[in-house]
């Protein structure tokens, strides 16, 4: 796994790291404590940067957002996501977004409101764990 960046808020504390698995092609978020929604907006705006930057190069199709340490709704971005940032990232080759659903009931409600939405472009798969999201990534490989 190779860290590409730390996302700190204003007071200094990292809310989210962004990482990419190279042998299994994947660009990993993981969500950390509180974040307000202009701070998960600008952490996402990162992962698209990489997308378009070195996502179409390596033909990365999968995101995956640890959500299992995330605090609080995001659910007041679904929208954004669905509407503006999935198709930001689909024209860069992303196909798939993989969430680690986090025992936080407002982020979990996040997670299934994202899914139930279900983007025509980017289908939203829930997974338990980082395991279970890469053997889903490797089946997708072998179809």
């Amino acid at each position: 796994m190779i860290v590409v960046d730390l996302i700190k808020n204003s007071k200094g504390d990292v809310y989210a790291k962004l990482s990419y698995e190279p042998q299994k092609n994947y660009l990993l978020m993981k969500w950390m404590g509180p974040c307000s929604e202009e701070e998960v907006k600008t952490a996402s705006m990162r992962m698209f940067e990489w997308q378009k930057r070195e996502g179409l190069r390596t033909k990365c199709r999968f995101h995956v957002h640890d959500t299992k340490e995330i605090e609080g709704a995001w659910a007041g971005l679904v929208d954004w996501i669905s509407n503006y940032f999935f198709p930001l990232n689909y024209e860069y080759g992303m196909r798939y977004n993989i969430s680690i659903i986090s025992p936080d009931l407002f982020s979990k409600l996040s997670s299934l409101e994202l899914k139930n939405r279900n983007s025509s472009k980017i289908p939203t798969i829930l997974c338990e764990t980082i395991s279970q999201a890469e053997a889903w990534i490797t089946k997708k490989y072998l179809e």
